[in-house]
């Protein structure tokens, strides 16, 4: 298996998600207020490419 291939892979399978949507309800709601590094966007797509390879 190709090293850039899961890469590639995450991206179209992460594109689907509305991104502007989503930060719009991260601010309405104050959700990275005090975070730094691991924001929710991140938190997000950290967890899903953790459930890619089980």
């Amino acid at each position: 298996m190709d090293k850039n291939t899961l890469f590639s892979s995450f991206g179209k399978w992460v594109a689907p998600i509305n991104i502007v949507n989503f930060q719009q309800r991260i601010d309405e709601t104050d959700q990275d207020k005090y975070a730094k590094k691991l924001t929710t966007k991140a938190y997000l797509l950290l967890f899903l490419h953790a459930q890619l390879p089980q």
